[in-house]
């Protein structure tokens, strides 16, 4: 299944020249992440924890300490300002694409939200305030952030989140058929043999890309996805019209749903465990397992740094709080989610935590699954 570059008529037409910066960013994101990174750990403990012991005497003992002693290698810093450079790279390589070409697709996906013969739906509130704890924030750096709405036609977020998020992405080693949505649907195969959900809701669904994949892969299904902000709704709404599938966007804070209990099959989040603080990521696992049926099932994947085997990985990769403004990275990667998810009312025995393979590439991943019981 190819997910990433998915032509459609909301997606940037970017110039040769564009597409030929926005490789290059890619090029340097991998150099920078495959053969620099993966050296930072080594260094902290042939130059930076050596020289916070001179200086103070003894080893580093607390984060704050070890994050102190990466940066006393220099080697680090110099990566740590490059990686940072790059993410600010990768911005203007599609923001160039995004603004040259944003006429064209706000028309556009205007003619797609406007058809009499489209296939879902678009639901805003106007007097909806975007969490500020999100939209108040320009996360992994994105312009104007996740709940930017610059008017009625906007869906600059969504094409920044998308464009953006394939740059990302290529440059962390993800391959082309690489989904977050194909590996929750590989889990459900493997771990859930024979169930086909009837009923789907996406919370934080962002540009709206795993919620068109699973309109694509249910077909059969109705499909619900959930956002903050207008103007990425609205481009995942276009996106999702052009690509020929069903997808009822909504604009709503996944911690106060206004879905009834127990109407879906299946709820999922990507990446939004990480994006939250941990009293609105509790209210989001509680309201998820409010809103899943008996008998269906929770998943919420993310980012697999709750795998770090010592404090040091774990530091060095927090490194996104500090430069890459993630604001909630460490919250969640120190989380218990399974106490979050027995607090919502899952039994602890239908409570599993999984470490998952990319469908294609090296990039690994978190899930914490439930299946509600009744």
């Amino acid at each position: 299944m190819k997910v990433r570059d998915l032509q459609h008529e909301v997606l940037p037409q970017a110039t040769p020249e564009e597409l030929s910066r926005q490789r290059a960013v890619v090029s340097l994101r991998k150099l920078l992440n495959a053969r620099v990174r993966s050296g930072n750990v080594a260094r902290y403990d042939s130059e930076g924890a050596p020289a916070f012991t001179a200086r103070q005497g003894r080893q580093p003992q607390s984060p704050e300490e070890i994050r102190a002693a990466l940066f006393e290698s220099q080697r680090y810093r110099m990566w740590s300002a490059a990686n940072r450079s790059a993410q600010e790279m990768l911005w203007v390589s599609v923001g160039e694409p995004v603004y040259r070409d944003l006429d064209r697709m706000s028309a556009a996906a205007r003619a797609l939200i406007d058809a009499p013969e489209r296939k879902g739906s678009l639901t805003l509130d106007p007097d909806y305030d975007p969490s500020p704890e999100v939209a108040d924030i320009d996360i992994h750096l994105q312009p104007g952030g996740y709940g930017l709405d610059r008017g009625p036609d906007d869906v600059v977020a969504g094409a920044l989140y998308e464009t953006g998020g394939n740059v990302f992405s290529f440059g962390q080693g993800a391959g082309r058929s690489d989904s977050k949505t194909g590996v929750a649907v590989r889990l459900l195969g493997e771990h859930f043999p024979g169930f086909t959900p009837q009923r789907i809701l996406d919370l934080g669904c962002s540009a709206g890309a795993a919620s068109a994949a699973y309109a694509a892969t249910y077909p059969d299904a109705d499909v619900h996805a959930v956002d903050i902000g207008a103007g990425m709704l609205r481009y995942a709404h276009a996106r999702a019209e052009s690509l020929g599938v069903a997808v009822n966007f909504h604009q709503m804070d996944a911690s106060a749903l206004s879905f009834a209990d127990d109407s879906f099959d299946l709820v999922v989040s990507h990446n939004l465990l990480h994006e939250i603080g941990a009293e609105k990521r509790g209210g989001m696992i509680r309201e998820a397992a409010r809103v899943v049926r008996p008998g269906g099932i929770v998943i919420h994947q993310d980012v697999s740094i709750r795998f770090e085997p010592t404090i040091v990985h774990q530091v060095e990769r927090d490194w996104d709080t500090h430069f890459n403004n993630e604001r909630h990275w460490q919250t969640y990667a120190s989380a218990d989610l399974i106490a979050d998810m027995q607090a919502a009312g899952f039994d602890p025995d239908s409570i599993v935590e999984h470490n998952l393979p990319a469908v294609q590439g090296a990039i690994r991943w978190y899930a914490i699954t439930a299946r509600k019981q009744g």
